[in-house]
């Protein structure tokens, strides 16, 4: 598969929001309560996602000839907020690739000790792969069910040691 990874733009956040609309209905929304899904669906609109790239999240996008493949954004310095990927691109290493990008813009710019993510139910064993930790067990949330993770990349204490 040839992709590039670009940082996102303003302009971008139309496409944004129509990759990940139909993957939040199939994939995530079965385990919401229905307030839960209009809830997080609203919150994938474009005007949500323009908000967010105005705000403290940085995008970066996978795209192919055919166009937008995956997404994947930092809120803070430490936070996954999205790691998406279109359906035709799932199952080839591309979240996997996207996430790796993100890390190493953020060590670049924050050196964070840790990031956290609230996984869906369907993408907690991807992220597992990616070396987060679940904190605790699903959660609901406003109708919204999902699981804290944590990836420690290093300790917060000098001397401490990784095991």
């Amino acid at each position: 598969m040839s992709y590039q990874i670009r940082v996102a733009t303003a302009s971008d956040h139309q496409a944004i929001s129509a990759l990940l609309l139909p993957l939040i209905e199939k994939f995530i929304a079965p385990d919401c309560s229905a307030e839960g899904t209009a809830l997080l669906l609203g919150s994938m609109q474009p005007q949500a996602i323009l908000g967010y790239l105005h705000g403290d999240y940085r995008y970066w996008l996978a795209e192919d000839a055919q166009g937008l493949l995956g997404v994947v954004a930092i809120k803070g310095s430490n936070h996954l907020y999205h790691l998406f990927v279109a359906e035709r691109a799932q199952g080839q290493g591309l979240a996997r690739k996207l996430w790796q990008h993100a890390l190493a813009q953020c060590a670049a710019r924050d050196e964070p000790d840790e990031f956290t993510v609230n996984a869906s139910l369907y993408a907690e064993p991807m992220y597992q792969h990616l070396g987060f930790v679940a904190e605790q067990g699903p959660r609901e949330r406003m109708g919204i069910t999902d699981v804290p993770m944590r990836l420690i990349l290093r300790s917060r204490f000098a001397g401490d040691t990784q095991p």
